[in-house]
C-alpha cells in the first residue's frame, strides 16, 4: 500500500467548486442557526450527495427521508444506551438492504444516529428531521449542478446481509458499553467500525489499515498544529485539511482521506484549548485503534464465512 498518494487527476476545479458550494450553505445555517444545526445539516449534505448519483429522484429522497427519521429517533433517544443500541442495529439492517442496490448508500445513516444521539448535536428531534431534509434536498441538488456520476456497486445479497448483521450487533453492543459506563467519546469506536468495515470484501483491507494509519498521521498533524501553532494558524490546518478531504474523497487513497480527517475534526473541536486538543488526540487515537482491531476480527469472521460458502461440498 502506498503511504502517500496524489489525488485523481483533474479533480482540482471540481474540488474548489464543492467546497464552495458545501461552505456557503453551512456557513449561513451556523449563522441562523448555530453549530449543532450546521452539523446536522453538513451531514446531511453527505447523505444527498451519496444517495443521488446512483437513485432515482423519488428512491433519492425516500432514502432521505430514512436518515431524517433515523436522526429524529436518535435526538429523541439521547444517550439512552439500549434506544441508541436498538437503532444503530436498525440503521445497519438498513443499510444492509440498500447496499444489494450499491454499496454505501445509507452507510452515513449510523454516524447520524451517533452524533445525533449522544454526539456533539444537540437538537430537538423535529428540528433534527428538518435539517436533516434541507441538507439532504441542497445535498442532491449540489449532485445535480456538478453533474456528479457514480457506477452503481451493488453487493452480492447473503455477504450485504452478514455485514450489516455483523456491524449492527457490533456497533450496537460497543455503544451499549460506551453509554452505560459514561466512556467520553466511546462513539469513536462505533464510528471506526462502521467506516472502516466495508460491504465489499475487496475493499476491507485498504480501508482498514488506511483508517489507522491515516489516523496515527492526522493525530500527529493535529498536536503540532494545536500545540506550536497560534489559533489562526491552526484554523489554517484545518482548513487545509478540509480541502484536502473533499479533494481526496472525489478519488484518491482511503488513507489520505483519513488524514485529513483527523486533524480537521480534531483542530476545530479544540482551537485555543491545548488541554482539551492533547486529550481529544489521545482519545482519538485509542479508540480507533479499539476499532480497527474489532472491524478486523469482524472481517477475518466474515471472510472465514464467505470461504465456507465459496468452498466446492465435499463427497
Amino acid at each position: 500500500m502506498v503511504i502517500f498518494s496524489r489525488p485523481l487527476p483533474g479533480t482540482l476545479a471540481t474540488t474548489f467548486k464543492l467546497l464552495v458550494a458545501i461552505m456557503v450553505p453551512s456557513i449561513l445555517v451556523t449563522v441562523l442557526a448555530g453549530t449543532s444545526a450546521s452539523m446536522g445539516f453538513g451531514l446531511a449534505m453527505g447523505l444527498g450527495m451519496a444517495v443521488t448519483p446512483v437513485s432515482r429522484p423519488r428512491q433519492a429522497a425516500m432514502l432521505v427521508a430514512v436518515g431524517a427519521a433515523l436522526g429524529g429517533l436518535a435526538s429523541l433517544a439521547g444517550s439512552t444506551p439500549w434506544a441508541i443500541a436498538v437503532l444503530m442495529f436498525v440503521s445497519a439492517v438498513l443499510f444492509a438492504a440498500t447496499n444489494q442496490r450499491s454499496a454505501g448508500l445509507l452507510s452515513l445513516t449510523p454516524v447520524m444516529v451517533i452524533l445525533f444521539g449522544p454526539g456533539p448535536v444537540d437538537l430537538s428531534w423535529f428540528s433534527a428531521v428538518l435539517w436533516i431534509l434541507a441538507g439532504g434536498l441542497v445535498g442532491a441538488l449540489i449532485t445535480q449542478l456538478l453533474k456528479f456520476e457514480a457506477p452503481t456497486r451493488p453487493v452480492e445479497k447473503r455477504t450485504a446481509w452478514e455485514h450489516g448483521l455483523a456491524v449492527g450487533l457490533l456497533c450496537a453492543a460497543i455503544m451499549y458499553w460506551s453509554l452505560a459506563n459514561d466512556v467520553p467519546h466511546g462513539y469513536w469506536i462505533a464510528v471506526t467500525v462502521t467506516m472502516a468495515l466495508r460491504p465489499l470484501p475487496d475493499q476491507r483491507r485498504e480501508t482498514l489499515s488506511g483508517r489507522l494509519i491515516g489516523t496515527f498521521l492526522g493525530a500527529l498533524i493535529a498536536l503540532v498544529a494545536v500545540l506550536l501553532l497560534p489559533v489562526w494558524g491552526a484554523a489554517i490546518v484545518g482548513a487545509l485539511c478540509l480541502f484536502f478531504l473533499i479533494w481526496y474523497s472525489m478519488g484518491g487513497a482511503y488513507l489520505m482521506q483519513a488524514m485529513s480527517l483527523t486533524p480537521m475534526l480534531l483542530i476545530f473541536a479544540s482551537l485555543g484549548d491545548l488541554d482539551s486538543g492533547f486529550e481529544l488526540t489521545v482519545e482519538r487515537v485509542i479508540f480507533t485503534v479499539m476499532g480497527i482491531v474489532t472491524a478486523v476480527l469482524a472481517a477475518l469472521l466474515l471472510r472465514h464465512w464467505e470461504s465456507r460458502r465459496a468452498a466446492p461440498p465435499h463427497c
